[in-house]
């Protein structure tokens, strides 16, 4: 009996603990970074895969939020949410930050859609690598 009761006194203090970090973080005032956005509009001629997701050939709106660590694809309009993703900062490529927005397809089996591996915002010198499970790590890639 005595082992149960310390267990659950330290689970008790460990519960504890967690509430007490989530509202400091929860009360603490938002930085500017933090609610900042960046999208692009962006048209594909077939269809493309994100994680989770395939999307028909058509135009859709990628969006960066949380401090850059996800992506949101929208409708065109914006009206429907496809995907969120998680992404990794990746630097750009040797091209200038002054270019347009562009993405960064990789090669998959020849019956499969390319999948989107980087998105390049005007502007910026970094982009999003998107995150793909593990599952789809054994892909056969040309």
């Amino acid at each position: 009996m005595r082992n149960v009761t310390r267990v659950s006194r330290l689970f008790e203090a460990s519960a504890v603990a967690a509430l007490a970090l989530l509202i400091a973080g929860v009360s603490s005032p938002l930085k500017a970074d933090s609610v900042t956005e960046s999208k692009a509009l962006v048209t594909f001629d077939r269809p493309v895969g994100v994680p989770g997701k395939v999307l028909p050939a058509g135009s859709y709106m990628f969006k960066s939020l949380a401090r850059n660590e996800l992506v949101q694809v929208f409708s065109a309009d914006e009206k429907q949410l496809f995907a969120t993703v998680l992404v990794v900062p990746e630097d750009r490529p040797a091209q200038s930050a002054d270019v347009d927005c562009f993405i960064q397809l990789n090669k998959t089996r020849a019956d499969a859609p390319q999948e989107v591996e980087g998105l390049f915002l005007p502007g910026r010198n970094t982009g999003f690598q998107f995150v793909y499970p593990a599952s789809a790590a054994h892909k056969v890639r040309n």
